[in-house]
């Protein structure tokens, strides 16, 4: 899934003006608040390409009672001039190499079924959907905080 000069490194303190600009054009409301609040807390993913940050993910792991250590993709971003490119794609493939080499059994994220872009990403890349209502939805709204959202995607890391 390499793309020719993109780098996906952890954010380093010099990165995070360009991430939080990625992050205000690509979210609104609460989903912009949370995620420039959370930027450089949790762990943060950058995607660097053409010596700028053109996308980012915030990740995090926790301890749930129906599927042990599972990762979470909070938020992802990419620079809406950088679509299309497989950038997000190589942000969620390197979050999953961190998450199995800290022992997570499954990752994963969600966000609102109007976010076809994002759902057909993570379906592709062999994430489950569950809706609201479904069990496996409310396992997890707690754990990965998804309470205004209406789709939780999920993997089982190999």
């Amino acid at each position: 899934m390499a793309l020719t000069g993109l780098q996906v490194r952890f954010a380093e303190k010099g990165d995070l003006k360009q991430a939080k600009e990625i992050l205000r054009k690509s979210f609104t409301g609460s989903y912009r608040y949370w995620s420039e609040l959370l930027l450089g807390r949790l762990d943060t993913l950058v995607a660097i390409m053409d010596g700028r940050v053109v996308g980012v993910a915030e990740i995090y792991t926790k301890e749930t009672k129906t599927h042990g250590k599972i990762s979470v993709i909070s938020f992802i971003a990419v620079d809406p001039g950088y679509r299309g490119r497989g950038i997000g794609k190589n942000l969620v493939a390197e979050a999953e190499k961190i998450f199995r080499e800290h022992g997570c059994r499954y990752s994963a994220a969600s966000t609102r079924r109007d976010n076809l872009a994002s759902i057909g990403m993570f379906t592709k890349m062999g994430y489950s959907l569950y809706r609201r209502g479904e069990k496996e939805f409310e396992e997890l709204e707690g754990p990965l905080y998804a309470y205004e959202d209406d789709i939780i995607l999920v993997k089982k890391l190999g």
